[in-house]
């Protein structure tokens, strides 16, 4: 006769054995975490690799956001051998590239529009010495940290984007923002 105890004992047996393969079973897979850098406005990482697109804030030797050229954007190869790659012509026409406008030449601040994503402005702007990346996530405006892009699986050589996640920072309560965008 087995006893309650050494039911809850099997139970939780086979509950730490197999919870190693929950992520596994259920497709989940863990991304990197770029390491910090103090120029970094946000990052863009995608389901299909561990690759990831650096944005990072292009200053001018006096802390100032180049004018030509406001941000800085390139991979990080994680699925290789986690190297800094420039994006090819393909890549920043088709996606990862942005268009800018100045908005206040005497404020620093440009308008980003990313040429995969024009419906979402992002501003971009020096606030207590450091560059920051702002949007409206989930209706409030947000300093954006991550974009998170689910593609259907062997969707192919253009792939089909599902649904895209945005996470970011209130800038005045410092609580996380997060919004889900189906496509």
């Amino acid at each position: 006769m087995i006893t309650k105890s050494l039911h809850t004992f099997f139970f939780l047996l086979l509950l730490e054995l197999t919870s190693a393969f929950i992520p596994v079973l259920a497709g989940v897979r863990e991304f990197p975490v770029p390491p910090s850098a103090p120029n970094r406005l946000f990052y863009i990482q995608r389901s299909n690799n561990t690759n990831t697109v650096i944005y990072e804030a292009n200053l001018t030797a006096g802390r100032r956001l180049d004018a030509n050229d406001p941000v800085s954007v390139y991979w990080i190869r994680y699925a290789e051998q986690g190297q800094r790659e420039s994006l090819s012509m393909i890549q920043w026409k088709l996606a990862y590239g942005y268009k800018h406008k100045a908005l206040n030449r005497s404020e620093n601040s440009f308008e980003i529009y990313l040429n995969a994503f024009k419906k979402r402005t992002i501003w971009v702007d020096m606030q207590q010495g450091r560059p920051m990346a702002l949007t409206t996530i989930n209706g409030r405006k947000a300093c954006l940290q991550k974009v998170f892009v689910q593609l259907e699986p062997g969707s192919g050589l253009i792939p089909k984007v599902l649904y895209v996640e945005l996470f970011g920072i209130d800038p005045v309560a410092g609580n996380p923002v997060y919004e889900r965008m189906m496509v």
